[in-house]
């Protein structure tokens, strides 16, 4: 009698247990962005491939990729920007760039780790350079500018804040490149630097400004061929 009591009651909770969890989607399945505009602030959320609502309105104070099919970036409150999958797990905490999340380059974007030091990772949900840098730029051709023992001058953040990584005059530190293996290519010796377009960058050493290839020489120009 005792077993069959027991039976009863593990039949009983195998379909409760079952419409509790979450559903798993696989690397075929698709979510879509969904946004309801009827009240005073939009509202976003993401429904399955049948039409199902799936993350619901409100969950994230915004949403940034129409269509999830590995990893997506949401806005969570007191958090910050975040890349989460499918399954809504937080994968990585994502560099701040013209008040969104960071736009992929080159194949990747900046993640933040726990000490907001900057690495980088892939649309696969895969971290391809450990965060390691203070500062660093996107990917341009293959390349990334970074600044090695950088400081700057604070800058006055929103509600009285100084921030000391703001966009303010550079005190010390040189600039140089790494690839996307997170090699150092171009060594740091550069007071100022651009990102590379047509197989060359602009970059400074004192009052000096000129061009560099991505082997980091020189480049030479003749009749103002240059910019």
């Amino acid at each position: 009698m005792q077993s069959l009591n027991k039976l009863m009651w593990v039949l009983l909770l195998v379909p409760f247990v079952g419409c509790s969890q979450n559903k798993q989607f696989s690397n075929d399945d698709y979510l879509y962005l969904v946004v309801d505009t009827t009240g005073t602030l939009m509202k976003y959320g993401y429904k399955d491939e049948q039409g199902k609502m799936v993350i619901p309105f409100g969950k994230y104070y915004m949403c940034f990729t129409d269509t999830i099919k590995t990893i997506g970036f949401v806005a969570i409150p007191k958090q910050g920007f975040w890349a989460i999958n499918k399954n809504e797990d937080q994968l990585f905490k994502v560099y701040v760039y013209d008040n969104g999340p960071d736009r992929v380059r080159d194949g990747l974007f900046r993640i933040l780790d726990e000490h907001d030091l900057i690495g980088f990772a892939n649309m696969l949900g895969e971290v391809v350079i450990q965060p390691r840098f203070e500062r660093v730029d996107h990917f341009s051709e293959g390349l990334a500018g970074f600044c090695e023992d950088c400081l700057y001058e604070p800058v006055l953040g929103l509600g009285g804040v100084v921030d000391n990584k703001a966009l303010g005059r550079k005190i010390r530190g040189k600039y140089g490149f790494i690839n996307k293996k997170g090699e150092v290519v171009i060594a740091p010796k550069f007071d100022s630097i651009r990102w590379f377009e047509n197989g060359r960058a602009k970059v400074g050493i004192g009052d000096k400004e000129f061009y560099i290839d991505k082997m980091g020489s020189e480049l030479l120009f003749h009749n103002d061929e240059h910019d």
